[in-house]
């Protein structure tokens, strides 16, 4: 029996693990480098660079995150991350777990305070994932509509080397000020009129300098475009997956006043470059499908390898 398999008893009584606080920090990030080795060439909803961004300044506070125990660690992960909205992933050798976990899920939503309560459950996957597909239409889940667009770079050979426009200098985040750090992230992403989008970012110091105690974030990996006046005008975070050889980029991001010039890219050229001598074979990044300058952007220097569907249930009570 693989490693991972589920046994009848994980299908009888699945009792999740509810990630607690950091000490259980270690074994969610496990489960996220594992699926993502495992699920390849499909993509895993987690890398372990997703989870630490997702999770960071919270790696101390309880999550709506549980684990499901196989033969070996973690055969699922379920995260609900917002009122009827669960990421999901699974090993490859526990997809047998899959649909009693729905049905859990399901039943866990319908039991939902009312601040967390909604009309349907929904889960995002990869529309390359068949099999994921036909286990959710079995539960009784419809694809509701698209998600993401997702990218893939073979390192094997060198990227170009990245050419920032004169005045801009590419370089990492080794002993960067958080303040001005966190402020490059907060002028990217509270500036998405574009895309209809009116909010705004509060990534804060402290949120920044939480990264440095995931154990997944490496500041020589966190490429910034800095200004001829000292200004972090774009920022990528590249974070490597050493087990998988996996890189990915989360988040990119590039000051409404210096958009047009390549910044991203050549950022994330330049992380390409470090994630290559560090030992990465592939690099990936994903945005949302209306995010139509993101997709153009990543298309200069990416294959576009797959696109993510909205799959819900609704939740009767």
């Amino acid at each position: 029996m693989p490693a991972d398999a589920a046994t009848p008893d994980d299908l009888g009584r699945l009792k999740p693990t509810r990630y607690r606080g950091r000490a259980d920090l270690g074994l969610f990030l496990a489960f996220a480098s594992r699926s993502t080795a495992a699920r390849a060439p499909l993509g895993a909803q987690w890398h372990p660079g997703d989870m630490a961004w997702q999770m960071r300044s919270r790696y101390e506070c309880s999550q709506a995150l549980y684990g499901f125990e196989a033969r070996d660690g973690f055969g699922a992960v379920a995260w609900f991350q917002a009122p009827g909205e669960m990421l999901l992933e699974v090993m490859p050798s526990a997809e047998e777990i899959t649909e009693p976990l729905l049905a859990w899920a399901l039943d866990k939503a319908r039991a939902a305070p009312a601040p967390m309560q909604a009309s349907e459950l929904r889960i995002t996957v990869f529309d390359s994932d068949l099999a994921r597909q036909e286990r959710l239409a079995h539960a009784g889940f419809r694809r509701a509509g698209p998600a993401g667009v997702h990218f893939e770079r073979s390192l094997g050979e060198a990227p170009p080397a990245p050419e920032p426009p004169p005045g801009i200098q590419i370089r990492d985040c080794v002993g960067v000020d958080a303040h001005a750090r966190s402020a490059a992230h907060r002028d990217a992403w509270s500036a998405l009129e574009h895309l209809g989008i009116d909010g705004r970012s509060d990534f804060s110091a402290a949120e920044y300098l939480s990264l440095l105690t995931s154990g997944a974030y490496d500041p020589v990996l966190d490429m910034v475009a800095e200004a001829e006046d000292g200004r972090l005008v774009a920022n990528a975070i590249a974070w490597l997956d050493p087990a998988s050889g996996v890189g990915i980029f989360e988040p990119v991001g590039v000051n409404p006043h210096h958009r047009g010039q390549g910044l991203a890219g050549a950022a994330m050229l330049e992380g390409m470059h470090r994630l290559r001598a560090a030992g990465a074979r592939l690099a990936r990044v994903g945005t949302a499908h209306f995010n139509a300058s993101a997709i153009a952007a990543y298309q200069r220097n990416f294959e576009l390898v797959d696109r993510s569907s909205t799959w819900s249930h609704t939740i009767e009570d």
